[in-house]
């Protein structure tokens, strides 16, 4: 029972890899705007669905379509037939012990292919969803079930996304990803991440705004992680950034992968070393724990700012009044903005109409755009749709953003947003902080000084 719950924490510790947000409410989008980072609002914006239902999204005016005419579709590679094309979407959903486990994935997938079907599919075939659930230990299986029947792998991702050793390469399955995890997968090749996420760049815009919160508050850093693999990666690269911005990590605690039923221990050894940051690799679950432990202590870090996986109404519910000096950098415009971005109120449209008891979530969004990506790069191919022309075409789209869905991107090159915004947790949820994200681009900070280069050695060959 331990081993699983350690397993589960990592499990949900790769989407602060992954740097997307994510959401375990099963509601579908309600009419008002939840605040919570979770099912979130579907007010404004394209309420009579008028240009979802035209096949366009966001600032893409047609997504899908039918064949032109007079062309004649055939069987053109493994997966597509005259009629259909086979696509996978990798979950870890069914882990017993977390159940639904980015399911959000899966069920923005569904919704993206009827949505995509109703408009002609991809240049005249339908999309057919392949689940193929890992159930977080069964990664080389599924692998092995899609290399047989996929034409590719799309919008998916999974926590062990190794363990196939190789194998997803070796059949020639490419992956236009929702995320990938291990620094042996996220090197791999056949794949286009359209939210890319290198092992050696990093952005740090998130940290950078510590110094803004607090003068000199990365002086005074702490970073929390579990001894795990996935997450001592992450932990060892957020050090090593901080130290590049000139702060000092004075304090590295380890806490038990299945939770800590005392935090005081962890708060007072902030107070201790007089911390002023503090970066938790983890589940929000257990900053609402800890800092409900730091009201109890009366001590608080000046500025605790997380990944995008702590967009979630678990942080803020679960901490309650406790929850002070605490925001979330990601690269998402977020769904309390639904309606001044067209792109996101796309998604959640798309979702209420298409799957409306799907998850609705920041990662689900994430899948969205590979989707995009997929059926873009896919389509300009025509009826002589292959692995390898619709790869190639997915490598050369050099700037992207899912629609609008998400920050600038260069997915052909896997270089990552230099973008960021900051959200601000509180009791009643999660606000857009204009004021400390300081926008220059629209709702976000840009600037290639948000991006470092990570010196030290995270197990892979630098490119």
């Amino acid at each position: 029972m331990r081993h699983r719950k350690a397993a589960a924490l990592a499990a949900v510790l790769v989407l602060v890899l992954a740097a997307c947000g994510r959401s375990d409410s099963n509601k579908e989008a309600s009419s008002s705007s939840s605040g919570t980072g979770s099912s979130s609002s579907t007010s404004g914006g394209n309420n009579d669905l008028t240009a979802v239902a035209n096949g366009g999204f966001g600032d893409i005016k047609n997504v899908c379509s039918p064949a032109p005419s007079g062309t004649t579709l055939t069987a053109s590679d493994k997966g597509v037939t005259a009629t259909d094309i086979h696509v996978g979407t990798i979950t870890d959903k069914g882990f017993t012990g977390r159940a639904g486990l980015n399911k959000e994935m899966y069920d923005t997938a569904v919704a993206f292919s009827k949505w995509c079907n109703e408009h002609g599919g991809i240049a005249g075939r339908k999309l057919v969803i392949d689940d193929r659930d890992a159930k977080l230990t069964d990664y080389n299986g599924v692998i092995l079930a899609s290399c047989d029947a996929d034409f590719s792998l799309v919008g998916g991702g999974a926590v062990f996304d190794d363990a196939d050793n190789g194998g997803r390469v070796a059949c020639g399955l490419p992956n236009i990803a929702g995320y990938v995890v291990t620094p042996k997968a996220r090197v791999a090749d056949l794949q286009v991440q359209p939210f890319p996420n290198p092992v050696y760049k990093m952005n740090v815009g998130g940290l950078k705004a510590a110094n803004t919160i607090s003068p000199d508050a990365l002086k005074t850093s702490s970073v929390l992680t579990a001894q795990l693999p996935a997450t001592v990666v992450v932990r060892d690269a957020t050090v090593e950034a901080i130290q590049q911005l000139g702060g000092t990590v004075v304090d590295q605690p380890i806490y038990n992968a299945n939770g800590e039923s005392n935090w005081s221990p962890f708060v007072l050894g902030l107070k201790q070393n007089n911390v002023k940051f503090m970066h938790m690799v983890g589940e929000p679950e257990n900053l609402a724990l800890m800092e409900k432990a730091m009201k109890t202590e009366g001590y608080y870090p000046d500025a605790i700012i997380e990944t995008a996986n702590h967009y979630d109404k678990k942080l803020t519910e679960g901490g309650g009044d406790a929850i002070k000096n605490t925001w979330v950098g990601m690269g998402y415009i977020p769904f309390e903005l639904a309606s001044t971005n067209k792109a996101t109120q796309d998604y959640l449209d798309v979702m209420k109409q298409y799957n409306p008891d799907g998850k609705v979530a920041e990662l689900g969004a994430q899948t969205f755009s590979a989707y995009l990506l997929f059926a873009q790069a896919a389509t300009e191919c025509g009826a002589n749709l292959t692995r390898t022309c619709m790869l190639d075409n997915a490598k050369k789209i050099k700037s992207w953003t899912g629609g609008g869905l998400h920050a600038e991107t260069n997915p052909g090159d896997n270089v990552p947003s230099p973008c960021f915004l900051l959200v601000k947790a509180s009791a009643s949820g999660f606000e857009y902080d204009e004021a400390m994200t300081k926008p220059n681009q629209g709702k976000y900070n840009c600037s290639p000084d948000n991006i470092i280069d990570l010196k030290n050695d995270y197990g892979v060959p630098k490119s």
